[in-house]
């Protein structure tokens, strides 16, 4: 691609983000959501979405999303009406549908965090309780395995984020798999990964890095059968791990991560798994909590025995 080429297509996204901008600006906002009757819904930091005063109408929304697409050299049509991607030059994530799956173009642009947060930080809001705290520090260093479950919007790449800031200063090798590349590792020895659908499976990456010689490896997101192959990882001389699941409670992470690992094998060894997955943290959305979000289990997994044995986790 020449540099004009580029130049023109970077303008041209300049152009179409126009209208939304100023939200992509704001270290204040969470997700800017653009829906198929052009309104445009905004979530920011512990508040509820909000409806902005702009509307994108049909031709408006389908010139952003084509913008988007001609910049990270996608496809975007009626036998591919899906794109995730993050968005050159902003940061932010995207996710975007087109008809005939949606009525008109879909838009939702997740901004990447500000900065990290610390786990001190989800104290002092109230999200986190402080016994808690210190045990997810301690679990980190003493190289458990954590796993992060919630549901969509919850807030669990953050928090990964602040379990993974407690690596800061160490000398160890990390290597991070992700499809969007949220993650923010703080040891200078890291590698980051991208799947990349149709080129590069998340089944792929993981067995990948075993032989990338990583202290910890780092899973944006557990959601497919990847969940057999990164049990293998960290129950064979890669501890320490961390990665998030779409889950409503400790006990529902596991069962999800054993469903995902079903979809490779006829059963999943619910024994191994509740001797390699050492701390499940869940979170959920909570409108009464300043922060928008509460958490709501820190769990160890204590072991299988006809169902899961869990206790919470209290250091003093």
């Amino acid at each position: 691609m020449t540099e004009t080429v580029q130049t023109r297509i970077t303008a041209a996204l300049d152009t179409a983000l126009e209208p939304v901008a100023g939200f992509l600006r704001d270290a204040r906002v969470v997700e800017v959501m653009i829906n198929p009757d052009g309104s445009v819904w905004v979530e920011q930091l512990r508040r509820a979405p909000a409806r902005a005063d702009v509307t994108l109408g049909p031709l408006a929304a389908d010139r952003l999303a084509r913008a988007i697409v001609a910049a990270v050299g996608g496809e975007l049509n009626g036998n591919h009406p899906t794109l995730s991607c993050m968005v050159p030059g902003y940061g932010a994530r995207a996710q975007i549908l087109a008809p005939p799956v949606v009525d008109a173009t879909t838009v939702v642009l997740r901004r990447p965090a500000s900065q990290v947060l610390p786990l001190s930080h989800y104290v002092q809001q109230e999200v986190l309780q402080a016994q808690h705290a210190r045990a997810i520090e301690r679990a980190v260093h003493e190289r458990r395995n954590v796993l992060i479950g919630g549901g969509t919007g919850s807030g669990k790449t953050t928090f990964a984020n602040a379990v993974l800031g407690v690596l800061a200063g160490t000398n160890e090798r990390v290597l991070t798999i992700e499809d969007t590349r949220e993650l923010q590792c703080a040891v200078d020895d890291c590698v980051q990964v991208r799947v990349v659908p149709a080129l590069y499976s998340w089944r792929q990456a993981v067995v990948d890095a075993m032989r990338m010689r990583p202290d910890r490896i780092i899973v944006g997101e557990v959601r497919d059968g990847a969940a057999l192959d990164l049990l293998k990882a960290w129950n064979t001389g890669h501890p320490g791990g961390i990665a998030t699941i779409h889950a409503d409670s400790a006990v529902l992470m596991l069962e999800r991560f054993c469903q995902l690992i079903e979809e490779v094998v006829p059963r999943a060894p619910r024994e191994v798994v509740a001797s390699t997955i050492h701390v499940c943290v869940h979170m959920q959305r909570d409108a009464a909590s300043p922060a928008g979000r509460v958490i709501t289990q820190v769990a160890r997994v204590c072991g299988y025995d006809g169902g899961w044995l869990i206790e919470d986790m209290e250091v003093a």
